[in-house]
């Protein structure tokens, strides 16, 4: 059912990356909802390179007791999850998680999501930084006049 193949990666080869997860169903598409999609394709993302490095199947998490949490489990290990729809309380399982989900109603090409994200990854804005755990250049300003202060 037009399994998308994994890109060779090793852990830790790509230094400054961030690990993202995908609700999908078929293909290389973001066409999920994070409670009923069939799998979460797994992404490594650097300014240089987009990796495909897990496709992990719901499957096992749709038969625990807590399916929010057993599919929060399943991601534990990304910084972002891109959904097309996610309800609240899965929504605050995820967070709790430290999962950062972004909802894109309309869906579209994995790979192209991911493009957009990386653009970002250099200048990233204040909930980007916070994933990637690197300080926000946008915050710098505050954090100088705060310490002008003190």
């Amino acid at each position: 059912q037009d399994f998308p193949s994994l890109d060779p990666y090793q852990d830790g080869e790509m230094p400054g990356s961030i690990r993202v997860a995908v609700a999908a169903n078929r293909g290389e598409n973001l066409d999920g909802h994070f409670g009923s999609c069939e799998r979460f394709l797994v992404y490594q993302v650097d300014p240089e390179a987009i990796k495909l490095i897990a496709a992990r199947s719901t499957v096992e998490a749709d038969a625990a007791g807590d399916r929010n949490h057993a599919r929060a489990a399943l991601i534990d290990d990304c910084q972002i999850v891109y959904v097309q729809s996610i309800g609240g309380p899965a929504a605050a399982r995820v967070v709790r998680a430290g999962i950062h989900p972004i909802k894109v109603a309309k869906g579209g090409g994995a790979r192209d999501l991911l493009v957009e994200l990386q653009r970002r990854l250099a200048s990233p804005p204040p909930w980007l930084a916070q994933v990637m755990g690197v300080p926000a250049a946008s915050l710098a300003r505050f954090e100088a006049a705060l310490d002008a202060e003190q």
